[in-house]
């Protein structure tokens, strides 16, 4: 093994790590989760007919 080797694995093991902890913290199983943000409600359009002619 190259000295390279050990470091590689070292950045794909924290690599590995920070992802399951960032889908741990999006499921909300630590903390409060990731909420999608509330949209406005539109305005319903009134269902008139106009003669565009």
């Amino acid at each position: 093994m190259t000295a390279v080797s050990p470091i590689v694995l070292l950045l794909l093991l924290v690599a590995a790590v920070v992802a399951v902890l960032m889908v741990v913290l999006a499921q909300g199983r630590i903390g409060d989760g990731i909420e999608a943000p509330q949209r406005p409600r539109r305005r319903r359009r009134t269902n008139r007919s106009r003669n565009l002619r």
